[in-house]
């Protein structure tokens, strides 16, 4: 599933290729994926309409149009952009064409076909975005915000860090490496941790996103950037989809197992499901 690094990864694509074309028509091939407004009127409004602006929030992302409208894409598990050419082009599981300036193409191919698309004015974007939580790279997130929001919240860490209204941008697999980093169980109550181990997630997730934003995303199955090309991230997961194999610091082995409806992956000897204060400790608070 693209997150915040793959969205990114796509958003600074596009920005580099297509901003400044121009939308000649639109092709809507599953109208299941447009959710607003209805697919007769996206392809009528957004034919003739220039690509200005790319930005992402949070797991959109956005494409500024001309004129104010914002085409907001949700790729879930399986959406791939694809700009034709320079890539091949894709002839399964399209949902979407938009036929642009000098030839050119861009697709949205999704085999899973949950990814949705929207074509939104200021309003209805700003709408759209604001309940989201901050921007985990950028400034002004830092460990005495997730300590303010989260500290008095009894609900385990890995579901309240993949709530976007806490974290914008944070999904299964980096939520897995981010919690090994900081050395906290995915199953451990918010309210238990101490000071130095909201100094120890925040760095965590810092430096997990901005790895991956280096790396150019995550390809554990569907992810590809807009020139059809896999990210690097995979290559240094320590712990997502990596059980029964060694941890990579203690040598134990790593777990899958549910938390929150969720897969998880972490090491059960590295991360304390107790913490580091022990049983003892954790039943005075």
């Amino acid at each position: 599933m693209p997150e915040l690094p793959e969205v990114e990864t796509i958003k600074e694509d596009l920005r580099e290729l297509v901003v400044g074309a121009r939308i000649e028509s639109a092709e809507v091939l599953d109208p299941g994926l447009i959710e607003q407004p209805s697919a007769e009127e996206f392809t009528r409004r957004i034919a003739g309409r220039s690509i200005t602006g790319t930005r992402r929030r949070a797991k959109h992302l956005i494409v500024e149009l001309d004129g104010g409208d914002s085409l907001v894409f949700q790729l879930k598990i399986g959406g791939q952009l694809l700009l034709v050419p320079p890539v091949e082009e894709p002839e399964t599981a399209l949902m979407l064409v938009l036929h642009l300036d000098g030839d050119r193409r861009l697709f949205l191919r999704d085999g899973t076909r949950f990814s949705r698309a929207r074509l939104l004015d200021t309003g209805e974007l700003e709408a759209r975005l604001a309940s989201l939580g901050p921007e985990p790279l950028e400034e002004g997130f830092d460990a005495e915000y997730l300590r303010r929001a989260l500290s008095s919240r009894r609900a385990q860490v890995k579901p309240l860090l993949l709530d976007q209204k806490v974290v914008a941008g944070i999904g299964n697999i980096y939520v897995d490496e981010i919690l090994y980093d900081a050395r906290l169980h995915p199953r451990r109550k918010a309210n238990t941790l101490a000071d130095g181990e909201w100094e120890a997630l925040h760095a965590a997730i810092r430096s997990n996103l901005a790895a991956g934003v280096a790396h150019r995303g995550t390809t554990v199955r569907l992810y590809r950037d807009v020139l059809n090309q896999p990210g690097e991230h995979q290559n240094y997961l320590r712990v997502f989809e990596k059980h029964g194999e060694l941890c990579p610091e203690c040598g134990g082995k790593v777990i899958r197992e549910k938390v929150g409806g969720r897969p998880t992956h972490y090491c059960p000897s590295c991360q304390l499901e107790n913490g580091r204060w022990g049983e003892q400790e954790l039943r005075l608070v």
